[in-house]
């Protein structure tokens, strides 16, 4: 903890810290196939920031009338984390900072959406990895940022709009089905870093 306020007294000026690969007793933190493969392709990352959000910002729209969008002004005052599978969630809201006095914003939230480069779409960052939102947060143009965040009980009802189509019984099947998966997936993801180090976060 006295390392991040350190770096943070240094990089204030910035109005972020971008994270870096903590190493514990030699050992790296292991990236999981997941992650890797929302990686950018490095021949379209070779002319600036910018070009790393390329693929995101083709999908872009603007954020739905249920969404809780909150916008907070640079810098956050967020400390956010990554889960297995890449989804980044809010690991603790400082007191004091800028998030904490806008509201709307509980720890443990998932950051489900992020402001575009320019203007007032938003990208998914569901799955993307905590590298990629830092990213988005660290080009944004301007000085404040949209972030569209879930809860548990929010992130169910978004699964299951995705089914909104299919029957009652169907819909309710598949719902199971795809939280099971992800369960299995972060068991093995789990397994897989169990002798790894811990995951690394970042605080804006």
């Amino acid at each position: 903890m006295k390392r991040i306020l350190l770096a943070l007294a240094l990089t204030v000026a910035n109005g972020f810290i971008i994270p870096t690969q903590v190493k514990m007793e030699g050992i790296e933190r292991r990236k999981t196939k997941c992650e890797m493969s929302w990686q950018p392709n490095e021949d379209y990352n070779t002319f600036g920031k910018r070009e790393v959000l390329t693929d995101f910002e083709r999908s872009a729209r603007e954020a739905g009338a249920t969404d809780r969008k909150v916008t907070i002004r640079k810098p956050l005052g967020l400390v956010l984390d990554e889960k297995p599978g890449g989804d980044v969630y809010v690991k603790e809201i400082v007191k004091g900072g800028n998030a904490d006095a806008v509201g709307g914003i509980k720890e443990g939230d998932i950051v489900a959406m992020c402001s575009a480069t320019f203007g007032g779409d938003m990208w998914s960052t569901r799955g993307v990895g905590l590298s990629r939102v830092v990213r988005a947060i660290e080009v944004r143009s301007g000085n404040s940022v949209s972030l569209v965040v879930q809860s548990k009980a929010e992130q169910k009802n978004f699964l299951s709009g995705i089914f909104n189509q299919e029957k009652a019984a169907d819909r309710e099947k598949k719902i199971e089905q795809a939280a099971a998966k992800r369960q299995e997936l972060e068991e093995e993801i789990k397994a897989e870093r169990k002798e790894a180090a811990k995951g690394w976060f970042g605080l804006f």
